[in-house]
């Protein structure tokens, strides 16, 4: 073979090779060229196949058999992606279950004595028209003589107004200036009011005020959060009740709630890097114990999925990343703060980072999404990478993405625990979510498109650094 044919044949191999290396990497490496980005790789569909295999066990209320189920498919779906080091902790809690809820209004006498015989029975559907409140004590009902009488303080805010309430229930037409659950469920109980319902009358107007859960604060050393229930019911059914026993109705109420140690599972699977430095993607993956929560936060997990699958397919990062999936957020970030405080020491040598998802999602009908971290230097790397992916994807263009400071203080997810230990943080989120805390947070809504604007965005920053 000639020298000319040797040199012919390779140009045209240096060609292939060249014109290979572009085409693999036209996707990945974007910018110019002091900016090049790596994006990594993430499948929206994939993703929404994990949202919709997570919520087949209906609500993952932390300590049930379907949050379990949650965190072993979790496990498998790390495993299977390959990430190493793959367990389940569990870190045991005082955590409550609804046993059982029922709510009605019984038609007495004018005199409110007795019940008539065959008077009218009003029945109002747990989940849809009332939900009980975190660690909600319980009522248990055994003749008429436990049929209760209502009185209205307001909004709350009055503290002389529950001393009206002893031997009634505490109702409380809640607005923004309510106090928290923990202040209200303190106040009624010192009081002597036999339960709380609180009305919806300024959440979720789009949906006609629907009862939403939220969290109260357990304390073991008071038998408060175990004597007296406490729930939201809807306008509606706030209104009827409110209706119905200012003439010649009483409140009826049966509710068993248990509270008792339960394990809340961590889910932690590692992608090992070139060096022990080690940045935490996490996301809660319980939900609230009246919703299967697509937004909140079942989109969460399922990101973290498709993020360390997109980070396995570009090969060791410098950084070795753990993912983490969090139980016990809703009830009071149990898993985020217990996973923490035992594993400190390794932190305190390898940990640089820890980035929360939580409704990193946004509603169809919405196009806000937010990038918030707690070191002002890292902006315009992560304004850099987003404007890289919406020069790739410009279905994303009509999404405004924005990338802010914050000190990310706020104890209202799993980040709270790793910033108030000191460490820098970043987080995901959508634009919120009208179904919040309700049953209708379901599939109707899921927009897997959106998924990939904080999983790549983040996921690619924690890569390249």
């Amino acid at each position: 073979m000639n020298r000319k044919l040797l040199l012919s044949i390779g140009a045209v191999v240096v060609s292939i090779i060249l014109i290979s290396v572009v085409v693999i990497s036209a996707d990945k490496l974007l910018g110019g060229d002091r900016d090049n980005v790596i994006l990594i790789d993430f499948d929206t569909g994939l993703a929404a196949a994990h949202v919709k295999e997570l919520v087949q066990w209906g609500p993952r209320m932390t300590g049930s058999e379907a949050e379990r189920n949650g965190a072993e498919y979790i496990a498998a779906a790390f495993t299977e992606v390959g990430l190493s080091n793959v367990d389940i902790e569990g870190f045991y809690v005082p955590m409550f279950s609804v046993e059982k809820a029922k709510l009605s209004i019984v038609e007495y006498y004018p005199l409110k004595n007795v019940p008539k015989p065959l008077g009218r029975t009003e029945t109002f559907k747990h989940i849809e028209e009332f939900v009980l409140q975190g660690y909600s004590g319980s009522y248990r009902w055994n003749s008429f003589r436990d049929d209760l009488d209502v009185v209205n303080i307001g909004n709350g805010t009055d503290e002389s107004a529950y001393g009206r309430t002893n031997g009634r229930i505490c109702f409380i037409e809640q607005t923004a200036d309510t106090p928290r659950n923990s202040v209200v469920h303190d106040l009624a109980y010192r009081a002597g009011a036999r339960a709380i319902i609180l009305q919806n009358v300024y959440r979720n107007e789009e949906l006609g005020f629907l009862p939403m859960f939220k969290t109260n604060q357990y304390k073991e050393d008071t038998d408060s959060a175990r004597e007296i229930p406490f729930m939201m019911v809807s306008k509606a059914c706030g209104d009827r009740i409110l209706e119905a026993t200012s003439a010649n109705f009483k409140v009826r109420m049966d509710i068993d709630v248990l509270i008792q140690d339960r394990c809340v599972n961590v889910v932690v699977g590692d992608l090992p890097g070139r060096t022990k430095d080690m940045v935490i993607f996490g996301a809660h993956y319980d939900t609230c114990y009246n919703t299967i929560g697509v937004v909140d936060n079942t989109v969460g997990p399922a990101t973290l999925i498709e993020i360390a699958r997109g980070m396995v397919s570009e090969g060791t990062p410098d950084k070795t990343i753990r993912f983490c999936t969090f139980a016990g957020e809703e009830e009071g970030l149990f898993g985020s703060i217990n996973y923490f405080d035992a594993h400190k020491r390794e932190f305190m040598k390898d940990l640089d980072l820890y980035i929360n998802f939580d409704m990193a999602h946004v509603d169809p009908d919405t196009n806000s999404f937010t990038i918030t971290t707690t070191d002002n230097s890292t902006i315009s790397t992560l304004e850099n990478i987003r404007d890289t992916l919406v020069r790739f994807e410009p279905a994303l263009e009509k999404y405004e993405i924005e990338v802010v400071y914050n000190d990310m203080t706020w104890a209202a997810s799993d980040h709270w625990a790793f910033v108030n230990g000191g460490y820098d943080a970043m987080g995901g989120w959508g634009s919120g979510c009208v179904e919040y805390h309700t049953y209708l947070d379901n599939l109707d809504h899921l927009n897997p498109e959106s998924l990939q604007i904080g999983g790549r965005i983040l996921g690619s920053y924690a890569y390249m650094l």
